[in-house]
């Protein structure tokens, strides 16, 4: 356990938690996407994916390291097309989260409420059909079809413009998240339990089969009726107005609570995350984490700064060095032989000299994980004359 535990505690350093803590967080990330907006056949695909590379690193399979380095891409180009509807969604779902939209759309305001109950209200007067889908804590986007994604500010003249019997989403559903209207159009799963749908009514028996298998909170309006019908927990329940706004209230001061809960308590993702930051840990520890010293030489370039006017390196000028560098193998994953460089600043010399210049100390470009084992020539003579004089 020692033998192990040594090399470990004298090779870890600041930077690598750190490097742990962002792939940590990208992965947790990718894994809450999959859970709440991929299909469950692009999650199944990418998590197994993900497995095997892990399983192959782990088990040196140098035929199927092979095949994900060169295949990657095209595999990457494939899952685009087969799931690019699969990913639109997701990253449109995700964008228009509270997450980019700040408190103030989990706090909608009175109101909010005031106008979906009065434009509720006047659909029923009129007995045009509507049908508004209240999200709770359960995902819908596996009971929820079609639709299109608007994500605009509720508004009662574009809520009744939506349900007009000449406009072509009037028969499906809006989905309400906060005081913004995020999709149109929806097709819910009708219910299996027709004997408490009054009348019959499709949009009654949708609301009821959301109702039945979400603990969304739904409102129909008959327009052969012309009532106002609330669903939740499976049930339904023919309203008025005034119920209406007191179960919208609530509806809102809830969803307050919830977010308010959610950022004092620890929050409920907390598996997630432990497989998330389990995910990092042993990537860094396959990928990155090495106890093994490299030392590699470079033939590293020789360039003249801020050479002043008038003045030139006389010949013979230095014009490689030759630099031998140590330290762990990926460190020099780091390392672009192409950008290290000796470079000599010449500025503030107004006359001829002659200077000594230690190589050392004037290379530039080189990770700090690395060590400089020896530079030749260890210094630099530079002759700076007038131009177009010869050097002697």
């Amino acid at each position: 356990m020692d033998s192990f535990a040594r090399p470990l505690i004298d090779h870890v350093r600041l930077a690598d938690g750190l490097d742990i803590a962002v792939v940590a967080v990208l992965i947790y990330i990718l894994l809450v996407w999959l859970r709440d907006r991929a299909s469950r056949s692009l999650a199944v695909i990418v998590v197994s994916l993900g497995v095997l590379f892990l399983i192959a690193r782990w088990l040196d399979l140098f035929l199927t390291i092979m095949a994900f380095r060169y295949g990657i891409v095209g595999l990457l180009l494939a899952m685009v097309v087969v799931f690019q509807q699969d990913i639109r969604h997701g990253f449109e779902r995700l964008t228009s989260t509270r997450w980019f939209r700040g408190v103030s759309d989990a706090r909608p305001s009175h109101r909010t409420v005031d106008t979906i109950t009065q434009t509720v209200t006047d659909l029923a007067k009129d007995r045009i059909g509507a049908l508004l889908v209240f999200p709770n804590r359960q995902p819908l986007d596996l009971h929820l079809q079609g639709g299109v994604e608007v994500d605009a500010q509720i508004s009662e003249p574009l809520l009744k413009s939506i349900f007009h019997p000449k406009s072509p989403g009037h028969d499906g559903a809006v989905l309400i998240q906060g005081h913004r209207i995020v999709s149109l159009g929806l097709h819910l799963p009708l219910t299996t339990r027709f004997d408490q749908v009054p009348d019959g009514g499709t949009r009654h028996a949708a609301a009821a089969g959301l109702a039945e298998c979400s603990d969304a909170l739904v409102v129909a309006v008959s327009e052969e009726r012309g009532t106002i019908t609330l669903a939740q927990d499976g049930q339904l329940k023919v309203i008025e107005p005034a119920e209406l706004a007191s179960r919208l209230g609530k509806y809102y001061h809830d969803q307050n609570d919830v977010d308010q809960s959610n950022r004092t308590r620890r929050d409920p993702n907390w598996g997630l995350k432990l497989v998330a930051i389990a995910l990092a840990t042993l990537s860094w520890w396959l990928f990155a984490f090495q106890t093994d010293t490299v030392q590699r030489t470079f033939v590293v370039p020789i360039e003249f700064r801020n050479l002043p006017e008038g003045f030139q390196v006389a010949d013979p000028k230095p014009t490689y060095a030759e630099l031998t560098l140590s330290g762990p193998e990926n460190a020099f994953t780091l390392l672009d032989p192409v950008e290290m460089t000796v470079s000599l600043d010449l500025r503030g010399t107004d006359r001829p000299s002659v200077t000594t210049w230690h190589t050392a100390n004037h290379l530039t470009n080189i990770p700090r994980e690395l060590t400089t084992e020896a530079v030749v020539p260890e210094t630099i003579l530079i002759s700076l004359q007038p131009s177009g004089e010869i050097a002697p």
